[in-house]
């Protein structure tokens, strides 16, 4: 059984534990740098920097964005040594918990093996692909634009609406500094 502990505060001694699976499991272009999640901590509401603990033991992360009429689910990664139980599965079943209504996220395109995994495992957990054009900014404004596919856990009701909620996601989490 997992349990998360949202980190809102950048001397939260979670957070340096955490630190080092961030940037191991992000690309720098698919992640902040340090100084720029420690600012959002607590100045950005709608983000969730949650550690994963599972049996009492820090597990992994996962963030995920409340944007009240949708949630973009961020970043999920868990430590080497906990993987293979299920962990991963646990928070995405978490987040179909209590995270009602629609659930965003990018994923890599399936371009190999793991990638096709990847892409594969959302969709066994009830994501679908729902756009294959999106390209993701710079997190710094400054760096190098990332083709990343969009998922989702159902399809839009009209097709304006996801590029309304592409756009939240865009101006909320990548163009601010």
């Amino acid at each position: 059984m997992i349990t998360l502990t949202r980190i809102t505060q950048p001397s939260d001694p979670l957070l340096g534990r955490l630190m080092p699976l961030y940037t191991e499991a992000f690309p720098p272009e698919e992640r902040r740098q340090a100084a720029q999640l420690e600012k959002l901590l607590h100045t950005e509401q709608a983000m969730f920097f949650n550690a994963v603990e599972c049996e009492g033991k820090l597990a992994g992360l996962f963030v995920y964005w409340n944007f009240g009429s949708f949630y973009y689910l961020e970043h999920l990664a868990v430590f080497a040594e906990m993987r293979n139980k299920k962990i991963g599965q646990q928070i995405l079943d978490w987040a179909k918990e209590h995270l009602n209504g629609v659930r965003l996220l990018e994923v890599e395109p399936a371009e190999d093996e793991m990638t096709t995994r990847r892409v594969n495992y959302y969709q066994r957990n009830g994501y679908m692909i729902l756009d294959q054009s999106y390209i993701q900014p710079a997190y710094d404004g400054k760096g190098e634009a990332c083709p990343l596919w969009i998922m989702g856990n159902r399809q839009p009701e009209e097709a304006c609406l996801l590029k309304e909620q592409i756009g939240i996601i865009k101006n909320r989490v990548y163009y601010r500094q």
